[in-house]
Parts: C-alpha cells; sequence; structure tokens
C-alpha cells in the first residue's frame, strides 16, 4: 500500500512537473506572443482593428525585433536622449532582457488604438507595467506618444530608458553575461538562453545531490539521539520520514539554485511553482507516512489487543485519513500551480448530480462500510455466515470485505451487500449449542430409555465446561426406525476448537451409556411378511435376511 502511494505521488509531481505545459501557457505565459502578424495572431476581437500607429502595434514590433536578436532596429522604439544615441543597441537588448526576467508584457492588455488608453488620465503615455527599482519600490514601464512628420509613433518614454541600465545591473545574472559564450547567448524554447538550459540542467543535478547529502547527514544526526531513547516509535519516524525529508530538501534548494540562473518570469514563475509543489508533496507524504506509523503503533499495542474492534476501526478510519488527505493535497497542488480551484469546486457542485448517480455505487459502498464499523457487525478474525458463504473475514475496506472460505479461496463481497444482507457471526458466541438426536431401537424398554436419560443428563452435569442453566434430555418422538432422544445443552468454550474436543468426548460417552444400558442405537430397517398360499401363518423374517 504504501509503495502503490509512493509512486501515486511521483507520478502526479512528474504530471505537473512536465505534462501541463499548454496548460502553463495560460497560466504563466510560457511562449511569447508571435509578433510576426500582430493584428492577425492577437487576441482581439474581429470588431477591433489593431492600429498600426497604436502602443500595442510598436510594443509587439520592439518584442519581434528582440527576438531575433535585431537589436539596432528594435532601438528605433526608444526614447533615446542625445547622450544615449549611441548606446540604442546595447539599450533595446538590455531592456530586452530585463523585461524577460522582471516584466512579462501581455500585449493583449496593451492598447490596440492610435490614442492609446483612453481611459486613465495620462493621453501622452501609457504604463506597461511596473519594474522594483533599486530601492524596492516599483518603477512604472511606459510608452510615450511622438508624432515625427506627421507619423505616429510610440516609444518606450525617456524616463523608462534612463532606468535599463540600474534595472539591468540588478538582474541575477548581470555579472555573468559577459563571460558566457555569444552562442550560448541566443535564446532557446520558452525565452530561455540556452546558457541558462545548461544551468538548468546542472542545477537540477545539483539540488538533488546536495538534498541526498544533507539528508544524509541528518538522518545521522537524528539517529544519534534517537539510540539514547528507549521508546522505539522515534526510530522509526527518523527511518520513514527520509524519502519526504529529502523531498523537501529538492524543493527548497531548488528555489535559490535557479533563481541564480536569472530566468525569465513566466519560466521562473513555473520553476518556483514546481519548487513549491514539491515543498507541499513532502509535507503532505510525510503526513501519510505518520498515518501509516500510527496505524502500525495502534495494532501493535496492548490497547489493540484489549480491544477486538481496534483491528477493524482502525485500518478504516486510517484509510478515510489517507483519501482525505490526498484530496486535499491534489487541490492544494492544482492551487499552487494557478488552476482554480474554486471553479474547479464549482463545477464539481453543479455535476454533483451526474456525479452521484455515476458513483452511486461506490457511494452505497463506501457508506456499507461506515454502517459494518458503526454497527460492530464483525471484525477481523471472525467465522462468518454471509448467506452461503462461511469463511474468516481477513480485510474490511472502503468498498468489499473479504472472507477467507473453508476451501481458503476469498470471496469478496460489496460492502453496499454486506450492509443489507443476512449475517450470522460466530465469533460473538457467549456459549455453544450442544444439541443431538439419539435414536435408539424399539425393542428399548421404558425403563431403560429412563436410565439412558439419567445416565446422559448426570454425565453432562459432570462436564466442567457445561452452561448448567439448561440441559434437556427426553424423548420427543416415536420415528419409522427409532425411539428418538433428544439431548440439549450449552458449552462455555473459549472457541470452536476446544467446543469440538468437549464435543467429541461426550458423544463416546453417551455411546457407552447406551451400551451399558442394554440397548443399542437404531437404524433404518424393514420386516416384510410373507402369506403362504395354502392360507399357511405369516412368516416375518427378520431385516438381516433379506439380501
Amino acid at each position: 500500500m504504501r509503495d502503490k502511494q509512493r509512486v501515486a505521488i511521483g507520478a502526479f509531481a512528474l504530471t505537473l512537473l512536465f505534462q501541463p505545459v499548454t496548460s502553463a501557457q495560460a497560466q504563466f505565459g510560457l511562449f511569447r506572443p508571435n509578433t510576426a502578424n500582430a493584428a492577425q495572431d492577437s487576441a482581439t476581437p474581429a470588431s477591433t482593428v489593431v492600429s498600426p500607429d497604436s502602443p500595442r502595434a510598436s510594443v509587439m514590433a520592439f518584442l519581434q525585433l528582440a527576438a531575433q536578436h535585431n537589436y539596432a532596429q528594435a532601438s528605433q522604439y526608444l526614447d533615446l536622449s542625445p547622450a544615449e544615441s549611441t548606446r540604442g543597441t546595447e539599450l533595446a537588448r538590455r531592456l530586452s532582457e530585463v523585461l524577460d526576467q522582471r516584466l512579462w508584457i501581455d500585449v493583449e492588455s496593451v492598447s490596440p488604438f492610435a490614442e492609446g488608453n483612453i481611459a486613465d488620465d495620462d493621453a501622452l503615455r501609457d504604463r506597461l507595467g511596473v519594474i522594483p527599482g533599486a530601492t524596492g519600490l516599483p518603477q512604472p514601464v511606459l510608452v510615450a506618444r511622438f508624432d515625427d512628420d506627421a507619423v505616429r509613433r510610440w516609444r518606450f518614454d525617456r524616463a523608462t530608458v534612463a532606468q535599463i541600465d540600474a534595472w539591468y545591473d540588478a538582474l541575477p545574472d548581470a555579472w555573468l553575461r559577459g563571460k558566457v559564450p555569444a552562442p550560448l547567448l541566443r535564446v532557446g524554447p520558452f525565452g530561455v538562453h540556452y546558457w541558462q538550459w545548461i544551468g538548468m540542467l546542472i542545477a537540477v543535478f545539483a539540488t538533488i545531490a546536495l538534498a541526498g547529502v544533507l539528508a544524509l547527514g541528518a538522518r545521522w544526526l537524528l539517529s544519534m539521539v534517537t539510540r539514547r531513547t528507549t521508546t522505539e516509535w522515534d526510530d522509526l519516524v527518523v527511518s520513514r520520514m527520509r524519502g519526504p525529508f529529502r523531498l523537501w530538501l529538492v524543493g527548497l534548494l531548488a528555489m535559490p539554485l535557479f533563481g541564480l540562473l536569472g530566468l525569465n518570469v513566466q519560466v521562473g514563475g513555473f520553476v518556483s511553482a514546481t519548487a513549491r509543489g514539491l515543498v507541499l508533496i513532502s509535507f503532505f507524504w510525510c503526513a501519510l507516512r505518520v498515518i501509516g506509523l500510527v496505524q502500525d503503533q495502534l495494532l501493535s499495542g496492548s490497547w489493540a489487543n484489549g480491544t477486538p474492534q481496534a483491528r477493524t476501526l482502525v485500518p478504516l478510519l486510517t484509510r478515510f485519513l489517507r483519501v482525505s488527505v490526498t484530496i486535499v493535497a491534489l487541490l492544494v497542488l492544482l492551487s499552487q500551480f494557478g488552476y482554480p480551484v474554486g471553479t474547479l469546486l464549482a463545477g464539481v457542485g453543479i455535476g454533483g448530480v451526474a456525479l452521484a448517480l455515476a458513483s452511486q455505487k461506490t457511494v452505497e459502498h463506501l457508506f456499507g462500510s461506515v454502517s459494518l464499523a458503526a454497527d460492530k457487525v464483525f471484525r477481523v478474525g471472525d467465522f462468518v455466515r454471509i448467506g452461503e458463504v462461511e469463511g474468516t473475514v481477513e480485510r474490511i475496506g472502503l468498498r468489499s470485505t473479504s472472507v477467507r472460505t473453508l476451501a481458503r479461496t476469498v470471496v469478496r463481497i460489496p460492502n453496499g451487500r454486506l450492509a443489507e444482507d443476512r449475517i450470522e457471526t460466530f465469533g460473538e458466541r457467549d456459549r455453544f449449542l450442544l444439541q443431538h438426536d439419539l435414536g435408539v431401537t424399539y425393542d428399548t424398554t421404558p425403563d431403560q430409555i429412563r436410565a439412558i436419560a439419567i445416565a446422559i443428563e448426570a454425565r453432562l452435569r459432570e462436564e466442567p465446561t457445561l452452561w448448567p442453566d439448561t440441559v434437556i434430555v427426553r424423548t420427543i418422538g416415536f420415528a419409522d426406525s427409532a425411539i428418538t432422544i433428544r439431548v440439549r445443552a450449552w458449552l462455555d468454550v473459549p472457541d470452536f476448537n476446544t467446543f469440538l474436543d468437549v464435543q467429541h468426548v461426550l458423544l463416546l460417552s453417551f455411546m457407552d451409556i447406551i451400551r451399558d444400558s442394554g440397548s443399542t442405537f437404531a437404524f433404518p430397517s424393514r420386516t416384510v411378511y410373507h402369506m403362504y398360499p395354502d392360507g399357511g401363518r405369516e412368516v416375518a423374517l427378520p431385516p438381516e435376511s433379506l439380501s
């Protein structure tokens, strides 16, 4: 069970890391918009035409040229001062790097009109976003409108251009920019430079290796402490928390290591969300390990031995806890990666009727297991009879109950059916019934029958395990071939095997009593009379003379 949980958690983590790339486009904007055909590829409604003189057209043109490393042409979208006119190409490159790492511009939110955003108070400038400055205060990124020779164009305004150098120097990877070969500075998939892809690969291996070393050291230190204690549970905690602790270290170390690479806002945000997701997975994995440890300790302790229902209730409750923790973990991880959990829950509420119809049997079996545990119908280890099935209860699950039959096969019965079926539990008997009908031959006299009854009752009274309240030894009828004497009594024995041993001894003693009384057990027999044709008398042939 633990292995299955470990595989399920690992599979979910890998799914979050690698599969939702298309979803990440919407959540984190991992793909830069295609600026080659701005008006056609944008999400602008068909009724809205993107003006070539609009802020959106200028921003998209700058991003397109920067993506092509044509920084000389991109510099025409910067409002350069006379002192900066010779550095236009360098400033355009630096601004592109700053925007990649500090501000991912959503071009669809930029005004498509030549007049710009007419809803704000500034008719000459539009704000694209903010970037934290050297003091930590947000500094706006603005584009301004310029009318040159009857041609309207929007450029990054002079105040924004003046801050480019300061923003660039504050980037975490600025110290490495001048030392990386030019081919590795090219932009690869998802807007990540090739040297950053190499750095991420190195960071992954470094994170795993460093986490392994730290986990080994922490385990050694904790083992030194737990060896000095007399309890065993702390050693088990250290042993079972090894996997979650290592995963927690991986998520914790990944954040600063990947932060050194200066990834762009979207990829960096996705990596940070993945690292936080690993930390959260480690916490929930730890919770599942703690639940398993508590279950093992409860079932192996004296409390479980003194409480028969513990072996049934404890596994059932821990399964509920595991399912609850898993559901909460999924919701938290989905929210961590930007998925609208509230919308998902609302959708589940809207589709509740369909879900209830689709899972009717599953819910029925689930509530059946709850009712079985609440009513304490049986427990693990009880011998039961359920319909035509007889056997020992081996497992009580959330959906079904497993019964080991006398033929050593396993029958799994849905809990929903058990809640309605007739269940006979032999494990709850306070005493065992001894009931047999003894048939003696018809040549037994009434005095012999009285003597047999008195002797059998006396023998039962001598039995130490007899339940003395009721002892019945009576003649109950005349069958075809025997006079029937019914013997009924109850034996106070701990289990069925002991009952069989006592019953064996008693039945043998009953045989001795009947033999000593001069009678015998009857068996099916028939007397045949022959009538002679000459009118002779009838002759009764004994049964043994008949072939």
